[in-house]
C-alpha cells in the first residue's frame, strides 16, 4: 500500500509543478495602474487657498478620511497661518506642514507620567530632557498630563 502511495503523491506533485509552469506569463502580471496621487496634496495649494479649506475639501484632497481630532488640529493650524499671513510673515507650505506634524505627535508616556505622578512626573520629565535623552515635547505633553492631574485633584478636593 504504501509504494501506491507514495506514487500517487510524487506523479499528482509533478503533474501540478507541469501546470503551474505551463501557465502563461500574462495570466501572472498584474496590470500597473497608471494614475499617480500626489503624496504631498498641500504642496500645491497657496496659504490662502489653505485658509478656506474645510475638513471634508482635504479629505477629497487626500483621499483619507479625518477624525475629530485631526479636524480640530487643522483650524488650530489654520488659526495659526492667518495670524503668520496677517503678520505679513511669508508662510510656505512645508512651514505648515511642520507645524501640523507637530501637533499630531502627542507623546502618549509623558502625559501619562505627568498624569499619574503629577509635580513629580514634570520634575522627571525635566531632568530627561536637561540630559538630553528626550525633547522639549517631552516635558509638554508631561506638563499637559499635570494640569489634568491638578484638575482632577481640584475637583476631588471640593467635592
Amino acid at each position: 500500500m504504501r509504494p501506491k502511495f507514495y506514487a500517487l503523491f510524487f506523479i499528482s506533485l509533478f503533474v501540478s509543478i507541469c501546470q503551474i509552469n505551463a501557465l502563461p506569463a500574462t495570466a501572472v502580471v498584474a496590470p500597473v495602474s497608471k494614475v499617480v496621487i500626489d503624496p504631498n496634496p498641500l504642496a500645491t495649494i497657496s496659504a490662502k487657498d489653505f485658509l478656506k479649506l474645510t475638513p471634508k475639501k482635504l479629505e477629497a484632497l487626500t483621499g483619507k478620511k479625518m477624525n475629530l481630532l485631526q479636524k480640530l488640529q487643522l483650524k488650530i493650524v489654520q488659526h495659526k497661518v492667518k495670524k503668520m499671513v496677517r503678520r505679513g510673515e511669508v508662510v510656505t507650505m512645508a512651514d505648515v506642514q511642520k507645524k501640523f506634524a507637530e501637533m499630531s505627535s502627542m507623546n502618549l508616556l509623558a502625559f501619562l507620567l505627568g498624569l499619574i505622578l503629577g509635580p513629580v512626573g514634570v520634575v522627571i520629565a525635566l531632568i530627561l530632557k536637561e540630559t538630553g535623552d528626550v525633547g522639549p515635547e517631552f516635558l509638554k505633553w508631561s506638563l499637559y498630563g499635570c494640569l489634568l492631574w491638578l484638575a482632577i485633584v481640584l475637583v476631588l478636593i471640593l467635592i
